[in-house]
C-alpha cells in the first residue's frame, strides 16, 4: 500500500472530504491569560510543543512550527493531527431560517401542543368517569349544582358501602344528609327571641326539615295567645308578634318608613339562626293582624319591596277607614287602596286573604263590616251579595286566654254572613261588644288559621307577587 503513504510516513487521508475551510480564531481570555492569536507573519513564533495550546511541559524541547500556522492546521496536510480548539468555528455569517422552515417549526410546535391538550382531556375524561361511577344515587343535574366540598362529601359517602373508613372521616349527620335522610334542625322551642318591636316564637308545631321556613307575622295581640293559637291549629311556621300601642296610628307610623319591614325580616332570620335553624331562608310570609294592627299591614302592602314571598293576609275584625261623602261608598277609599289591590290578587287566586268582622259600629270611622263589603266589591268589580253563613267554627279554650276574659263575658263566634272570591274570604260574626271584638283574637285558631295551615300543607313554592 505504498501509494497510500505520504512522504512523512503518515497515512494519507482516503476520505472524500475536501480540505477543511480556513478557520477563524475567536479571542477569549484564558485562565493562563494567553490569547489564541496566530503569530503574525514575519515574527518569530513562541516555542510550543506540538499538540499543546499552552506552555510545553518543563524540560521538553519545543517542536518546530511553520510560520503563521497553529499545529494541525497546515494547509499542505503536513504536521500534527488536527486539534479540537475551543472557540474555533468556520467562517461565514448566520442567516435567519427560511419561511418554509419557520412554518415547519410552527406546525411542529402546534402538533406538540395539540398532543399535550389531547392527553389532558383524556386524563380528565377518565377521572370524571371514575367519579361518576362512585356517585351514590344522585342525578347529574344535582351533582353539578353542588359545591366542591359537597361533591367531596358525596363521594366519601359512597365509600361507606365498602367499609367504615369514610364514616370515621365524615360526621354522621353529613352521611345522613347525602344519603337522602337529612336530619331535622335542632330547634329550640322554649322561650322566645327578641326582635324589633316584639318577640319571635318557634312553637312546638314549627318543624322545618331544612333551612327554609314559613313565617306568621302578627300585629297587635297577646303574644302567648298567638303562639298557642298557632300550635293548636298545627301551623308549621315561625311566629312573630309585634305590639306597638293601642291605636292603628302607631303601627302606620312605624311601617310608613321604607325598609323597616325588610329590617324586621332580617331580625327574624338572625333570631332563627340563634334558635337552631341553620342558614335561615324565608319561604313564605303570612301577614296577620287583630284590631289596630291592620295599620301595619296597610303600610307594608303599600311600601314592601317584594324581596319576600307574601302568600297570605289574615285580618280579624280590624280594617277601618275614614268617611268621604263624595264617594259612592261613602268611604275614604284612598286609605283602603293597598287592601283593595290585595283583594284583587286574592280573587285571582294569587293570594290567600281572609277577613273576619263583627257588628260593631265605631261611629267616628267606618266599621270593619263596611270595609269588608267594599273590598269584596273592589275585587269583583261590582257589589257582592253575601250569603248567610252555614257552619260555626268550633269554640276553643286556650290556656293563654285564661284571665284575659272572664268566663261570664266570654263570647262564642256565631257566623252571620260569608262570601268568597277565589282566595278572598269574608266572614261576618254576631256581636257588638268589646268581648265580641276580643273573641276574634281568642278564636283565630278556629277561624282564620285553618285555611292557612291547609294552604301551606299542600307544599310547593307560591308564585311571587309584584311589590
Amino acid at each position: 500500500m505504498k501509494g497510500n503513504v505520504r512522504a512523512d510516513r503518515l497515512p494519507a487521508d482516503l476520505s472524500l472530504t475536501p480540505t477543511p475551510p480556513p478557520v477563524t480564531v475567536i479571542q477569549e481570555p484564558l485562565d493562563g491569560g494567553l490569547p489564541l492569536d496566530p503569530t503574525p507573519l514575519g515574527a518569530s513564533p513562541a516555542p510550543q510543543e506540538q499538540g499543546f495550546l499552552f506552555d510545553p511541559p518543563l524540560g521538553a524541547a519545543p517542536a518546530p512550527q511553520e510560520q503563521g500556522f497553529l499545529p494541525g492546521l497546515d494547509p499542505a496536510l503536513h504536521g500534527s493531527a488536527p486539534l479540537h480548539l475551543a472557540g474555533v468555528a468556520p467562517y461565514g455569517s448566520w442567516s435567519a431560517p427560511s419561511p418554509a422552515e419557520r412554518r415547519a417549526r410552527w406546525w411542529r410546535a402546534l402538533g406538540a401542543f395539540a398532543l399535550a391538550a389531547a392527553s389532558v382531556i383524556f386524563v380528565v375524561a377518565i377521572a370524571a368517569r371514575a367519579i361518576t361511577a362512585r356517585m351514590p344515587g344522585v342525578t347529574a343535574e344535582a351533582f353539578r349544582t353542588m359545591t366542591p366540598v359537597s361533591r367531596a362529601l358525596l363521594l366519601a359517602s359512597r365509600s361507606a358501602r365498602d367499609g367504615a373508613a369514610a364514616k370515621v372521616l365524615v360526621a354522621p349527620e353529613v352521611f345522613a344528609r347525602w344519603q337522602g335522610s337529612t336530619p331535622p334542625p335542632a330547634i329550640r322551642h322554649d322561650g322566645y327571641a327578641s326582635i324589633r318591636g316584639g318577640v319571635l316564637f318557634t312553637p312546638d308545631s314549627f318543624t322545618p326539615t331544612g333551612s327554609s321556613y314559613d313565617l306568621l307575622l302578627h300585629f297587635h295581640g297577646n303574644t302567648q295567645l298567638v303562639r298557642e293559637s298557632a300550635e293548636v291549629a298545627g301551623l308549621n311556621a315561625a311566629v312573630a308578634v309585634i305590639n306597638l300601642g293601642i291605636g292603628s296610628g302607631a303601627y302606620e307610623d312605624m311601617y310608613a318608613q321604607p325598609g323597616v319591614y325588610e329590617s324586621l325580616l332580617a331580625d327574624i332570620d338572625r333570631a332563627l339562626a340563634q334558635r337552631g335553624l341553620p342558614t335561615p331562608r324565608l319561604r313564605r310570609v303570612a301577614l296577620s293582624s287583630w284590631s289596630a294592627g291592620y295599620g301595619a299591614v296597610a303600610k307594608i302592602l303599600e311600601l314592601r319591596r317584594g324581596t319576600e314571598t307574601l302568600d297570605a293576609i289574615l285580618v280579624t275584625d280590624g280594617i277601618h277607614c275614614g268617611f268621604a261623602p263624595e264617594q259612592p261608598s261613602g268611604l275614604n277609599t284612598l286609605q283602603l287602596a293597598s287592601f283593595a289591590r290585595a283583594a284583587q290578587l286574592a280573587a285571582s287566586g294569587q293570594l290567600l286573604f281572609t277577613i273576619t268582622h263583627s257588628e260593631i259600629d265605631p261611629i267616628a270611622y267606618a266599621s270593619s263590616s263596611a270595609t269588608a263589603s267594599y273590598l269584596l266589591g273592589a275585587a269583583a268589580g261590582h257589589p257582592v251579595e253575601r250569603e248567610p253563613a252555614r257552619d260555626a267554627p268550633p269554640h276553643l279554650r286556650l290556656r293563654a286566654a285564661e284571665g284575659a276574659v272572664s268566663k261570664k263575658l266570654e263570647k262564642q263566634m256565631i257566623p252571620t254572613t260569608e262570601a268568597s272570591l277565589g282566595g278572598l274570604h269574608v266572614r261576618g260574626f254576631r256581636g257588638n261588644t268589646p268581648e265580641h271584638h276580643m273573641a276574634h283574637l281568642l278564636q283565630m285558631a278556629s277561624t282564620v288559621l285553618p285555611e292557612l295551615v291547609e294552604r301551606w300543607r299542600e307544599g310547593g313554592d307560591p308564585r311571587p307577587l309584584d311589590p
